[in-house]
């Protein structure tokens, strides 16, 4: 088998990752790499190896920076909302009504 699947591959997460409305997610993710592993077991490691598995390498740091990005995000979001359901109890609590 030659490396055009592996190739293929990395290609496909470099074009992902230059998307930036594009989003991670963990299914997808897993099947994807199920892909990649099992075109990796197959390559024949032509000349060009070396300089593939960098690019996968450095697809990967993008996608692990990305990931910690979006995580954050949530974390921020859930605060945001705690701190409204806070603020909702509280006016309810003063007999307030919410809008």
């Amino acid at each position: 088998m030659s490396d055009a699947r592996v190739r293929a591959a990395i290609e496909q997460m470099e074009a992902w990752l230059d998307s930036p409305e594009w989003v991670p997610e963990a299914q997808f993710l897993a099947e994807w790499k199920a892909g990649f592993d099992a075109a990796l077991t197959q390559a024949e490691k032509a000349p060009g190896w070396p300089d593939m598995m960098i690019r996968a390498h450095a697809a990967g740091e993008r996608l692990l920076e990305r990931s910690l990005v979006l995580e954050k995000e949530l974390n921020r979001l859930r605060l945001e909302i705690q701190a409204q359901e806070r603020g909702n109890r509280a006016l309810k609590g003063y007999g307030a009504t919410v809008r």
